[in-house]
């Protein structure tokens, strides 16, 4: 990837297949004719990963409130000194207004917010219900002013006068939520493994996996982190006196030294796994891969000759909905994504479980890790000698997303249950059926794009967005075929995300880039045309679409069931323009071509049906629309997974026929189709799940309304 490993970057070619423009259900769906759908616009994936503000690279932020941090005294910077020795990122304000809609302004990180006596009710009452807002601590000159109002307020831990005194309660409390977060996924114990919502986080955790250790990385990319990391910490001097150490001195201390230290690459490490920051896991490669390198060699020297079974612990928080969905997939694999540091005292693990347990939203889990050396090739390292830190007995260091399968869940108490775990080997049943789907999804395609295919498939379009960016910033200007690629797919990925002018704008990159290399006949460039024309027609500028559809058609060697496509696409416009016998020949064309040349091009065969299907229903002419419909129902049940994404469309349009027809009875299952197959392929919160379930009880209305 780029100039610092081209030797294993296995760049790809714009000759490659590209992305084809479809919307994410596979089909266009109807709109209902008794029920206006929800715009597009609100759908979640219409925001770019780079939409969100501010930016930060760890998951702990400290805010401190103070009038007096206007203009700071000599108190006050002291104060300020040693809370940058506290946590890395700190934000200070004088202004209540501005402090608050900074706290609301953030979504994905934890704030643990010092606030002035003077200012602190006014600013408590309004942060006390925000998620984003973890502890809070009044620092005040008197205490007793502050101990009544502050009772009603959960979040509030403690009153201090004495800024030593504070510095070490924030740290402690920080500590303590760090070591309570593990990020885990699940794949759930399935027949067969079709990538759906319930699996893609691990499937994708374990692709990442793969490609972080066997990439080889030089000192281009180290050099590359510490200039990105930089520009979040310039204001923090502290630790930019350790990233310079650490570009200077890396190779002077073990990955696992310097990941103990708990500076900044630790936290940043931290906040990349724990919510898929895939941005700061491409930029820390180099460091995840030299760790997990190092936590392996050392295993190997240490740990290799022991044949005595131990047993690591590790307590945790979780949401009662994550307790949920552990429970259920009691049976199925849990992977530790980041990488885990574990106690052999299980006593330790039990008292820091009932304090964590406390908090009433949580349940406190005990992972118990059963490790037996002889069976099991799990890397694992004890931190004595080894680590930046002193007081380490009896810790142990696992290595990235190690699997295990859930043994026992055993309630110990209230809101605390001890989880059992066992590693896999490569002869479990499930690991088996993962790596066979794995290495056939990902068959022939090279290096980072492995992933690219996998997040696709997830529909996880934010965090292909990143990385293609990511791998845009790192190829050379003269790998101009890779340039062109990765800019198409950019284009594909805003178009899906109802990002139009973001897509054009791509898409005619694309386009002026090949005119460089390729002729504008080119066969790889009808792809390019034919979504560039996709996306002007969804803009209403139906000559432009129809141009750039007429140049996909007269690509050099295209073949003629490229033709038949290109066809159907210029008759989408004949038909937006009202000329729908004409629209109707060429679909009716098409369909006839296909079945008599072309018997195994299903998916372009259900497509034209779905074309010919919509026409009729724009008419309302929902007889002959759901004659055609059902004949794609018939192709896509026999050729594609039971729970394929693109179902969900076809059986919502075959609901919303049902329903021009008056029948609405026989709407209903089909609908409900729509809606379990979206909820297992999208997720239950996802914008099409919910767009089909607002149809679906619509639907119930109608026929209650009729009944009663």
């Amino acid at each position: 990837m780029g100039a610092a490993n081209a030797k294993t970057s296995l760049s790809v070619s714009f000759t490659e297949t590209k992305s084809v423009a479809k919307p994410l259900t596979g089909h266009n769906k109807n709109d209902p004719i008794s029920f206006k759908k929800q715009s597009c616009q609100n759908s979640p994936t219409n925001l770019s990963f780079n939409d969100r503000s501010p930016r930060f690279v760890e998951d702990i932020i400290l805010v401190w409130l103070d009038a007096t941090l206007e203009k700071p005294n000599e108190s006050t910077q002291k104060t300020l000194g040693q809370l940058v020795r506290v946590t890395n990122i700190i934000k200070t304000f004088s202004d209540l207004e501005q402090c608050f809609q900074f706290i609301k302004s953030i979504e994905n990180e934890q704030i643990f917010v010092i606030v002035s006596g003077s200012l602190g009710q006014q600013l408590v009452s309004r942060i006390e219900h925000f998620k984003q807002v973890h502890s809070i601590f009044i620092f005040c000159g008197n205490k007793a002013n502050h101990e009544q109002w502050i009772k009603p307020y959960k979040k509030v831990r403690s009153l201090h006068t004495q800024a030593r005194e504070l510095s070490e309660t924030v740290r402690y409390q920080i500590r303590q939520y760090d070591k309570s977060i593990t990020s885990i996924s699940i794949l759930p114990d399935e027949s067969s493994i079709e990538l759906n919502s319930s699996n893609k986080e691990f499937i994708i955790y374990q692709v990442m996996k793969i490609i972080l250790i066997e990439i080889q990385y030089d000192k281009t990319f180290r050099r590359e982190f510490m200039n990105y990391s930089r520009q979040f910490y310039s204001n923090n001097s502290f630790q930019l006196n350790i990233i310079d150490t650490f570009e200077d001195n890396y190779t002077l201390h073990s990955p696992i030294w310097w990941y103990t230290r708990r500076c900044c690459i630790y936290t940043m490490l931290r906040r990349a796994f724990y919510l898929q920051d895939s941005e700061i896991i491409y930029k820390l490669a180099f460091f995840i891969r030299d760790l997990h390198r190092d936590i392996k060699k050392s295993y190997l020297q240490v740990h290799n000759h022991q044949h005595r079974p131990i047993s690591l612990y590790r307590s945790t928080r979780v949401t009662v909905e994550m307790f949920t969905y552990i429970e259920k997939n009691h049976d199925g694999l849990l992977a530790f994504n980041d990488f885990l540091l574990t106690t052999l005292e299980r006593s330790m693990a039990l008292k820091f479980a009932n304090a964590l347990r406390k908090d009433p939203q949580v349940i406190a889990l005990i992972y118990k890790i059963d490790i037996d050396p002889v069976s099991s090739s799990v890397p694992y390292i004890s931190l004595n000698n080894l680590s930046y830190l002193s007081d380490t007995e009896g810790e142990f260091l696992l290595s990235m997303n190690t699997i295990f399968r859930i043994q026992v869940m055993e309630k110990l108490g209230d809101r605390l249950y001890e989880v059992s775990l066992i590693p896999v080997t490569k002869k479990d049943e499930l690991i088996r059926k993962l790596t066979e789907y794995i290495q056939t999804s990902t068959a022939n395609i090279p290096g980072w794009y492995k992933l690219s295919k996998i997040m696709m498939d997830a529909h996880e379009y934010n965090q292909v967005e990143s990385l293609y960016l990511y791998l845009l910033s790192q190829i050379d200007e003269n790998r101009r075929e890779e340039r062109a690629y990765l800019l198409h797919e950019l284009g594909y990925i805003q178009d899906l995300k109802n990002n139009l002018p973001s897509a054009i704008n791509y898409y005619k990159q694309v386009l002026e880039s090949c005119q460089k290399f390729l002729p504008n006949n080119h066969a790889a460039l009808a792809t390019t045309y034919a979504n560039l024309a996709s996306v002007l027609q969804k803009q209403g500028d139906l000559l432009g679409a129809l141009n750039y559809y007429q140049q996909a058609s007269k690509t050099d060697n295209a073949d003629e069931l490229n033709n038949i496509i290109q066809s159907n696409n210029i008759a989408t416009v004949l038909q937006a323009q009202g000329k729908y016998s004409e629209a109707q020949r060429t679909y009716e064309s098409s369909i006839q071509t296909l079945l008599q040349n072309f018997p195994t091009a299903q998916s372009v065969l259900a497509d034209t049906y779905t074309s010919l299907a919509g026409l009729f229903y724009g008419m309302k002419d929902y007889k002959k629309a759901l004659i055609n419909y059902q004949k794609v129902l018939d192709i896509e049940e026999k050729s594609l997974p039971v729970n394929h994404s693109t179902l969900t469309s076809t059986y919502f349009n075959i609901a919303t026929t049902y329903d021009g027809l008056e029948k609405y009875k026989k709407a209903i299952p089909y609908a409900e189709k729509a809606v379990e197959i979206a909820v297992i392929a999208f997720g239950n919160d996802h914008f099409e799940t919910e767009e089909n379930r607002d149809y679906l009880e619509h639907l119930l209305q109608q026929i209650q309304d009729i009944e009663f």
